[in-house]
């Protein structure tokens, strides 16, 4: 049986992750492309591939290095950069001389869809496989129609168009399949990118947080006064106090940890945009969770502590129900999100920093220089 070696280079963080979890299922979905009994084999090597997203020409000059260097009969490439062509953002590239496929995961929205990806880098390499077949899955109208079709279920909000355009850094021609720069766009990227940096993990940089909201919070809700002020506060304002709460810790925190990016020579104002989008949501993201575990531990204490007896004694009303628990907690949890947005300025600067685009990028280069 005749062996074909697939190579997928992958970006450190969530493009490896997601080719390791793909490369399971890759064999079997391209032995059922195949009318060839062939024998798959994955290998997947990470690699930096470039530091910021407005220098991606370094990251199609990679792609020509590994093409020459490794044996491989299909490369691809999976990226957590976000890409432009013409104004566009880009999905898939693909060189058409040496039949090297770039995917950027950002541009498949929150969350990257696993099995998209899969049948993305499956339908990629059988379109390149043969000379002839190449050329029709390129050039031919039917062939790139085919493609964008392949491509379509999994930008249903965004329009998946085909263009063509030759790279300096390549030397040759390069199909790319790209959606539109609008809204719906840019949201898609943004959400993108917030799914590599990874939210849940600062979720767990922040537990230390979560540990000293609940402990003022606890201390809170011994006193009459937080009862009283839950009580006698509408849903509106209780809404008002826990979004004040929210945007106040996730400003403080991008001030105190320096995560604001700025115009500079290297950086022009779209991608200062998509890092900055990005952070926002990814701390959003981050804090909403924040603010769930928080408010069932406070929910658990409420119920446990704080017998209603001893509770109407102090309010003033003559029956309560699970109501004035779930406010309560709503309540502590608004109060000492406060509390905590002081603590989240003690911590570890670089750890937090790691969940951005921008330092993140910043790092891989200065490595890169290193080595």
């Amino acid at each position: 049986m005749r062996k074909k070696y697939v190579g997928i280079v992958a970006a450190p963080g969530a493009p490896d992750a997601i080719a390791r979890k793909i490369k399971k299922n890759l064999p079997d979905a391209l032995a059922d492309r195949f009318e060839e009994d062939f024998e798959w084999e994955v290998q997947i090597y990470v690699d930096p591939l470039t530091n910021y997203a407005e220098l991606t020409k370094e990251l199609f000059q990679k792609t020509d290095e590994y093409y020459g260097e490794n044996d491989w009969d299909y490369t691809m490439f999976i990226t957590d950069l976000p890409i432009y062509h013409n104004d566009h953002i880009t999905v898939v590239d693909i060189n058409e001389a040496t039949d090297v496929g770039v995917v950027s995961l950002p541009a498949y929205g929150w969350p990257p869809n696993r099995k998209g990806v899969l049948n993305t880098i499956v339908t990629l390499i059988t379109s390149v496989q043969g000379d002839n077949d190449r050329a029709r899955a390129t050039r031919d109208a039917a062939g790139r129609k085919s493609m964008v079709n392949a491509f379509k279920p999994y930008f249903k909000m965004n329009r998946l168009h085909y263009d063509s355009d030759y790279r300096e850094e390549t030397g040759s021609e390069h199909s790319i399949y790209q959606i539109d720069d609008n809204l719906r766009g840019y949201l898609r990227l943004v959400s993108g990118m917030s799914w590599a940096n990874n939210p849940f993990n600062m979720l767990r940089i922040l537990s230390s947080v979560v540990a000293l909201a609940f402990a003022t919070g606890a201390f809170g809700m011994m006193f009459s006064t937080m009862w009283n002020l839950s009580n006698i506060f509408s849903t509106g304002r209780l809404l008002a106090v826990s979004l004040l709460a929210v945007t106040g810790m996730v400003t403080w925190i991008i001030i105190s940890h320096n995560l604001w990016e700025t115009k500079n020579q290297e950086t022009d104002h779209r991608f200062l945009r998509l890092y900055n989008g990005a952070t926002i949501l990814t701390l959003l993201i981050s804090l909403a969770f924040y603010f769930v575990v928080l408010y069932f531990m406070f929910l658990t204490a409420g119920l446990v502590m704080l017998p209603p007896d001893y509770v109407l004694r102090n309010i003033g009303e003559e029956e309560m129900n699970i109501r004035f628990y779930l406010e309560l907690a709503w309540f502590a949890t608004a109060l000492s999100t406060v509390a905590a947005a002081i603590g989240a300025g003690f911590q570890d600067k670089s750890i937090i920093q790691e969940s951005t685009y921008g330092y993140r990028h910043r790092f891989r280069s200065q490595k890169m220089d290193r080595e």
